[in-house]
């Protein structure tokens, strides 16, 4: 007889198949149909096959049949040899400034995680705001605008949050349900804060940008997703306080926070140095329309900085290799060739016309409803945020450039 231990653990890899199995088959059957059956509207053969190979990786991508990384590899590689576009044109994301801004701000982030900086910012908001729960979920949402300056992506500044929320409930003994509440409320709060800034999330943000190919500086983002990132994070955290109430005693024990703060010792030189090279970064981007150096290069030349000796001595050799997510610079770079490819091949021009009124809406608030349902469907159906906005984002960019508008508003409405 074996060991219900052995027959649990036995168990586990057929369900992973089975999932992997049903995603294979869907795939296969969905491409199958799209590469032979007859479509509705004037498809070219390269925008039929375009669709099909898209389509067949989005339910790989969904279903996890393989890493995202390998699956997107997958897609480029039959891009390439069906002849659907050329090499410069599926691998374009390397010539531009937006995958470079990407790979800097994964450096910068590990930069300033590693120094230290970043978690005596932490606690020094901590120390000094934190008397009780409510002031705790405010802290979780003030600090990942505050850390947004410092590291540019979102979970590290999570993760970084989270230790420091971790010790505070731990010596608090805060009871389960306000300590699953004050742990989501870092997650909530680093996802709305996110949108506020272009470096708030070096991935979504940027993949944005990339899809309406206009090219946005640090302060036009700004003008644009300010105000809304605001009012929305706003929303959030009082949704949340009204959601999420305390349903225990919750007294902060700030003699072990100091402690845990006191750990850190005084302040390094790594984290000035650090300190100093974000700073000259953030002065950069935010005066862009005075030099008009693209915000890549900028990050590009802190991350240099940074590695140098003397002036630098925080980033080292293997900070390239586990600094950056390269998993997630493969999938970005596979969501970009989507739009590019299809729009090459017709594929998105297909996709407007079939699936959308002939006719933008002349309403903007219309506009905006159409877009935001149609992406907000397709997100419930795919699961990840890049690859709805994979699809969705070029043909949306397409249909809104007819009437006039500004690419960047399809894409932005898409993203939020």
């Amino acid at each position: 007889m074996i060991k219900p231990s052995v027959r649990e653990a036995l168990s586990f890899p057929r369900i992973a198949w089975d999932r992997r199995l049903v995603g294979i088959v869907l795939s296969l059957l969905v491409a199958g149909v799209v590469w032979v059956a007859p479509l509705p509207g004037a498809l070219s053969a390269e925008g039929r096959k375009t669709l099909a190979v898209t389509l067949f990786t989005v339910i790989w991508w969904s279903f996890n049949v393989a890493p995202p990384a390998y699956t997107t590899l997958l897609m480029l590689l039959a891009y390439l040899l069906l002849g659907l576009a050329t090499p410069e044109l599926v691998f374009r994301l390397w010539t531009l400034p937006l995958l470079w801004l990407i790979i800097g701000a994964f450096l910068i982030a590990a930069a300033v995680t590693k120094s230290g900086l970043a978690q005596r910012v932490a606690y020094f908001f901590m120390l000094r705001y934190a008397t009780s729960y409510r002031t705790l979920i405010v802290l979780a949402f003030a600090l990942g605008l505050v850390l947004s300056l410092l590291i540019p992506h979102p979970f590290p500044r999570a993760l970084l949050v989270m230790a420091v929320m971790a010790a505070i409930i731990r010596n608090a003994r805060v009871g389960p349900a306000d300590a699953a509440a004050l742990g989501l409320a870092v997650f909530v709060a680093t996802t709305a804060t996110s949108t506020i800034l272009l470096t708030g999330d070096s991935t979504l943000n940027l993949a944005a940008v990339g899809f309406s190919g206009v090219a946005v500086g640090w302060l036009t983002w700004m003008k644009y997703m300010a105000v809304p990132g605001i009012v929305a994070s706003a929303a959030m955290l009082g949704l949340f306080l009204l959601v999420f109430r305390q349903q225990s005693p919750l007294v902060i024990d700030r003699a072990a926070l100091t402690a845990d703060r006191d750990r850190l010792g005084p302040i390094s030189r790594r984290e000035l140095v650090t300190l100093g090279w974000v700073s000259a970064a953030l002065l950069f981007w935010i005066t862009d329309f005075l030099h008009h150096i693209d915000p890549a290069w900028v990050a590009l030349g802190a991350v240099v900085g940074l590695s140098m000796p003397v002036v630098g001595d925080v980033l080292e050799s293997e900070d390239i290799s586990t600094g950056v997510n390269w998993p997630i610079i493969f999938f970005v770079m596979g969501a970009l060739a989507i739009g590019t490819v299809g729009k090459a091949t017709g594929m998105s021009d297909w996709l407007a016309a079939s699936l959308l009124p002939a006719t933008p809406p002349a309403n903007p608030h219309v506009f905006a409803a159409l877009v935001g349902g149609v992406t907000m469907a397709i997100h419930m159906v795919l699961g990840s945020a890049l690859a709805c906005m994979s699809i969705v984002a070029p043909p949306m960019v397409h249909y809104a450039a007819t009437t006039g508008m500004n690419p960047l508003v399809p894409a932005l409405i898409v993203y939020t």
